[in-house]
């Protein structure tokens, strides 16, 4: 296993363009659908985080507001982020948001919940980035450190707030196989 993480990092390192990106030429679509009202500033601001979090991977996001005008226009390079208010307090009790990584398409934030930090921008960007990498896995799983453990700590928490938490490499590694596998 610790063969495949150095091999998996030579390449990743090796496709690493001049400005820090790396080029793999994969894309996803992203549509918000805001049933929360979230502010627009919160929305933006996360977002260019979540996309400087996903360029360092190689993964470009397009970002469009609203729903697909037609479930053909949802193709397998898309997800749908929900963001709702209002959350019952027993459902899902300790989550921020959660994913449909089988079915391959559904996010849904719990807006009430972020929106209570006040630092509300990154842990947006954290949220948003932790589902759509689920949902570009297609695994409902967890790694042991960076953006898809399970919980963060406090002080990853903390950390956030001035840099963004990473992916581990076997966390890349399923997101370029799912996004492969998505295609065909």
């Amino acid at each position: 296993m610790k063969t495949a993480a150095i091999v998996i990092a030579i390449a990743f390192l090796a496709g690493v363009s001049a400005e820090g990106k790396v080029k793999t030429g994969r894309e996803v679509t992203v549509y918000f659908v805001d049933n929360a009202g979230v502010p627009y500033i919160i929305k933006t601001g996360a977002q260019a985080v979540a996309d400087k979090m996903f360029d360092k991977i190689g993964v470009s996001v397009n970002w469009k507001s609203g729903r697909a005008s037609s479930d053909r226009q949802l193709d397998r390079d898309s997800i749908v982020i929900e963001f709702v208010d209002n959350t019952p307090s027993a459902f899902h009790s300790e989550a921020l948001a959660y994913a449909l990584p089988y079915e391959g398409t559904h996010v849904r934030i719990f807006w009430d919940r972020v929106r209570t930090s006040s630092w509300r921008r990154e842990l947006l960007a954290h949220v948003m980035v932790h589902e759509m990498t689920h949902i570009l896995q297609g695994v409902a799983r967890h790694s042991d450190e960076g953006i898809m453990k399970a919980s963060w700590s406090n002080q990853e928490k903390a950390a956030m707030q001035t840099r963004p938490l990473g992916f581990t490499p076997h966390d890349v590694e399923l997101i370029y196989l799912g996004m492969d596998s998505r295609r065909n």
